[in-house]
């Protein structure tokens, strides 16, 4: 059998008076450095064209919703959170959405239906925020998920030429 001596402790080692002191001047060194946390919402998030924000729907010069409805991005959408219905229109072997809704309750953003859509119709955008007070306000119809070309022209340089690299 083995005995194990321990050693006596100080008083000021039985006081946990050096941890408390050694603690307090960590406490006072953190006090004046700089802060690392952002003010969000004063504050806002920086982006840049490799950000994966909300998907939004391009669209055309002319006015036209650059997507034909194929539904490729529907297809490749893992959370199943994308509907297509589909119409004619009258412009020549063009067809538009009647329908396209994503609901951003079920959206993870990971940008399998920007790289599912041949039309480059679909592109993430910067927008970060997603806040309502209902759960049919974060479904996502064709007329809030429309973006001029112009607006998402940074996401849409920065998917071309990481394609342009196969």
């Amino acid at each position: 059998m083995v005995v194990v001596q321990r050693r006596e402790l100080t008083f000021w080692e039985r006081m946990y008076l050096p941890e408390i002191v050694r603690g307090l001047v960590i406490t006072f060194k953190k006090m004046f450095e700089p802060r690392v946390t952002r003010q969000y919402p004063e504050q806002a998030m920086p982006t840049t064209a490799v950000t994966r924000g909300q998907p939004r729907l391009t669209v055309k010069d002319d006015g036209n919703i650059a997507c034909v409805s194929c539904g490729l991005c529907e297809a490749a959408c893992p959370a199943y959170a994308i509907t297509i219905d589909g119409k004619e229109t009258d412009r020549f072997i063009e067809r538009e959405p009647e329908r396209f809704d994503i609901d951003m309750l079920r959206c993870i953003l990971c940008g399998f239906c920007e790289e599912a859509c041949p039309k480059e119709a679909i592109f993430m955008s910067n927008e970060l925020e997603l806040a309502n007070t209902t759960r049919e306000g974060l479904v996502y119809d064709m007329e809030q998920l429309k973006r001029s070309t112009s607006t998402l022209q940074p996401r849409i340089d920065y998917v071309r030429k990481i394609n342009d690299r196969w």
